[in-house]
């Protein structure tokens, strides 16, 4: 008899020791749903560090604990404290507490095979070493010791658990520290299947395989193959499962022509496959929709008396259908009729007879024909699943309930996997209220063995999150349902729920999704995910306390961060005038080890021009002392403009000019284009002997003979008109097009009201500007303008930035800084 959804719902409470609540009585307390089991409910005296897992207390011992997420991370909190302590040198904790810790890790992982997080295999390996130099591996001691037992719990544990990464160094890293450790046990490598005792033969004889599965799952076939040819079992039959392992190793790595020479090694030194090892590959190839490598691996004779078996034929058949190789998989159907174990096998041949007879009663009587046959469960709803899946990734609604009706028909109703595939089609529908109604249908049902739901229970998550209107209530009760059930989160989900809670200000909810999850995602999910806080804290809508808190979680749970994905967070800060906050952000690029996440010439170079954005002296002595202490960059034309820019900003242009601008004219780089804009806008400020300098500018660029821009000849013009030189300038914008071919326009108007000083000056420019040319006159009113009130001036609301990011003016070898100084001392020669 199946129990009622309030039932069920009640004994889970009981379960997880929690309050058991409906959501929306009305009696309830009034807050802010919150996600009950993101985080472990811990004594009083337990404290946590920042996105760290610093758990005390608990019970002094593991061993025979259950494997509950409150246990796993007391283990974890211990092995943290571990490695901590080892790395500050500070007390040490017990050598049994650590060995206790280990040990249950690895037996939670064995007794529940789940993806090993890259944080538990660097604490799992730091602890193994810690053991090793304490001489307690092997040791024999029941307390503090690690048996062989344990051991082989580790390798099983990599084995089983290496998660969706091709490459896992790290896993690979502690497999081999543990095998290392437990070949010393033996006399050879290539005889750990014999030992004189007995009572350990099988813990010795899987050993290699273990290791050789672990080498081949983490991107270290090739180091797995040479292993398994110098060991004396490679020539025996029972070494088939390594030959396999590595097989399938050699495969996932993309490398099919070491591929197939190793399958020829194997029929020449082991005979034929078994039917087993077939099915491995067939298993792995079909997955991956490898069509053509399924079809020669079938023309690979077996082992004398052996087929096929059910599952590598149904997986065949499968991919065939798939890949519209239904010619070449008649054949393979044929066995498949011939046969009455299931499995998956009814539904196969059921999808097959409905591709080629769509028709309803054909289907019917297919479906009686091989219940009469003895296929066992082909009458059930599994069965009629294949169809309504198929029709429905067809985009055929009105079929897939044609086959509904079918099973009702026959006595069957829809089950958990059938709403899952009916949520998942109104999910791309986007008709919400279909979608709630299936979802509250599916809940109701018994939860699948095979966990069919959680995927599309995922989808729904991310797809409510990052809509318009999260209805969060809504989405915690489905969130609560899937974590509730003993499923977890995938990393779009995560990554929507990550985006609803920085939304609503919930840092602490995204911080416990995070902690116990983000870690054994692959990089491809976890750059998902980081893509949304990112994505928040460049917002400029958001405050700047909240970004930037937003942008601390995300530097934490997120260190493989690069640094061109560091900078647009740093100008995010300088473009809300938090010039403090974007320097921390700078100043955290500055203290990481790797040199690949290390600031570029590019990085601080947008770092001085965001300082020259905020006007920030005390920023700019920061990142200009970090600069000249860091030995690995080289200080390029790039980090000297934004410098310019800088100092120009901070009322020191003088040291714009002489320390930076000739510092890239006496450089092997050379200057670019805005080099000279920047170190005329410098000119503009530097009173009073602004003016020489840019007269002086201007004549080493003609004798480089480099075009004037616009742009330029602006920045000539704000440079002198600085100096309030009227009169000079109103002759330049006079012969403007006479001088570079284009006429003064409405930014070169602007740029001379802009740059003369004093209220009584500019003035004068609106008076001349007004009667020599009104319309651009009119066109610079347009733009707006703004008072200094404490100098009572007024600005037009114009744009004079200048792009930085230029390429430089001479190609490499090109330019000779000995050609500037002789130009620049020609020019400061005094005239005879």
């Amino acid at each position: 008899m199946r129990s009622s959804n309030l039932t069920r719902s009640v004994f889970r409470a009981l379960i997880a020791n929690r309050p058991f609540t409906i959501r929306d009585c009305p009696r309830r307390a009034v807050q802010r749903p919150r996600i009950r089991v993101l985080a472990t409910t811990y004594n009083a005296h337990q404290k946590r560090t920042f996105l760290g897992l610093n758990v005390a207390g608990g019970q002094s011992s593991l061993q025979g604990a259950k494997v509950t997420p409150a246990n796993l991370e007391v283990a974890l909190g211990r092995l943290v404290d571990l490695v901590r302590a080892r790395r500050s040198n500070s007390r040490l904790p017990e050598d049994a507490q650590a060995a206790d810790a280990f040990r249950f890790l690895f037996v939670s992982r064995v007794e529940s095979p789940r993806t090993l997080t890259r944080n538990e295999t660097f604490l799992a390996m730091e602890t193994f070493k810690h053991l090793q130099e304490r001489g307690h591996v092997l040791s024999g001691d029941e307390t503090t010791g690690l048996s062989e037992e344990d051991l082989h719990n580790v390798l099983l544990a990599l084995a089983s658990s290496t998660g969706r990464d091709r490459y896992r160094s790290d896993a690979r890293i502690l497999a081999t520290l543990v095998f290392e450790a437990l070949k010393g046990r033996s006399a050879a490598v290539e005889d750990l299947h014999l030992t004189p005792e007995p009572t350990h033969n099988v813990v010795r004889g899987s050993l290699l395989v273990t290791y050789i599965t672990v080498l081949s799952k983490t991107g270290s076939a090739i180091e797995a193959l040479e292993l398994l040819r110098q060991s004396s079992q490679s020539i025996e039959r029972e070494s088939l499962p390594m030959w396999t392992a590595v097989l399938r190793g050699l495969a996932n790595e993309g490398r099919m022509q070491d591929f197939w020479k190793v399958v020829q090694e194997v029929q020449k030194e082991l005979g034929p496959f078994d039917a087993i090892s077939q099915e491995t590959l067939v298993t792995y190839f079909a997955e991956h929709g490898e069509m053509h490598t399924l079809q020669k691996l079938f023309d690979i004779p077996l082992e004398e008396g052996q087929v096929p078996t059910t599952t590598s034929l149904v997986k065949a058949v499968d991919c065939a259908m798939q890949e519209g190789e239904t010619e070449w998989a008649s054949h393979l159907v044929r066995r498949l009729e011939e046969r009455t174990d299931s499995g998956d096998m009814a539904g196969t041949l059921l999808l097959w007879y409905a591709l080629h007879d769509p028709d309803v009663s054909h289907i019917r009587q297919n479906l009686e024909q091989m219940a009469k046959s003895g296929v066992t469960d082909a009458l059930t709803m599994k069965t009629l699943n294949r169809l309504i899946d198929y029709a429905y990734s067809q985009n055929q609604p009105d079929t897939a309930v044609q086959y509904m009706r079918l099973a009702e028909s026959l006595g069957l109703r829809p089950d958990a996997k059938t709403l899952s595939l009916k949520l998942h089609h109104e999910l791309n529908r986007g008709d919400r209220d279909a979608v709630f109604q299936t979802y509250e249908a599916l809940i109701r049902e018994d939860i699948p063995t095979d966990r069919s739901e959680v995927p599309v229970l995922n989808k729904y998550i991310a797809s409510l999150a990052f809509s318009a209107n999260p209805e969060y209530s809504h989405l915690m009760q489905v969130v609560d349902h899937v974590l509730d059930t003993g499923a977890d989160l995938e990393a779009e989900s995560i990554a929507g729920l990550c985006h609803v809670f920085l939304q609503v200000d919930e840092l602490e909810e995204a911080m416990g999704l995070l902690r116990h999850r983000v870690d054994s995602f692959p990089m491809d999910d976890r750059a998902r995910i980081a893509a949304v806080f990112r994505q928040f804290v460049e917002d400029p809508t958001v405050k700047d306390q909240r970004a930037f808190n937003a942008y601390e979680l995300l530097r934490h749970a997120f260190p493989e961060i690069g640094v061109e994905d560091r900078i647009p967070l740093m100008q995010s800060f300088f473009d809300r005038g938090r010039s403090d906050l974007a320097c921390l952000v700078f100043g955290h690029m500055r203290q990481r080890e790797d040199p690949e996440a290390r600031p570029t010439p590019q990085a601080y170079g947008k770092c001085f021009e965001g300082i020259a954005k905020c006007k920030d002296i005390d920023g700019l002595q920061m990142i200009y002392n970090m600069l000249k202490l860091d030995l690995e960059v080289e200080q390029t034309t790039r980090i000297h403009n934004g410098l310019m820019a800088a100092y120009t900003e901070c009322q020191q242009p003088f040291t714009a000019i002489i320390d930076h601008f000739w510092k890239i004219m006496s450089s092997r780089e050379g200057p670019t284009l805005s080099s000279f804009a920047l170190a005329l806008r410098a000119s503009e400020k530097w009173v009073p002997h602004g003016g020489h300098e840019a007269r002086h500018i201007m004549a080493l660029m003609q004798s480089f003979n480099l075009i004037i821009t616009k742009e330029i000849y602006d920045c000539y013009i704000g440079a002198l008109a600085g100096q309030s030189e009227f009169e000079n300038v109103v002759e330049l914008i006079e012969k403007m097009e006479e001088d570079i071919g284009e006429p003064p326009d409405v930014m070169t108007i602007g740029t001379f009201y802009n740059a003369i000083p004093w209220q009584y000056r500019k003035d004068e420019v609106e008076a001349w500007a007004k009667s020599a040319y009104p319309e651009l006159w009119s066109e610079l009113e347009s733009f707006g303008d703004e008072i200094d009130e404490e100098w009572e001036i007024r600005y037009f609301k114009i744009d004079r930035s200048i792009d930085m990011d230029d390429d430089l003016l001479f190609g490499p070898g090109e330019y000779h800084p000995v050609l500037a100084q002789e130009r620049q001392t020609t020019l400061e020669a005094p005239k005879v």
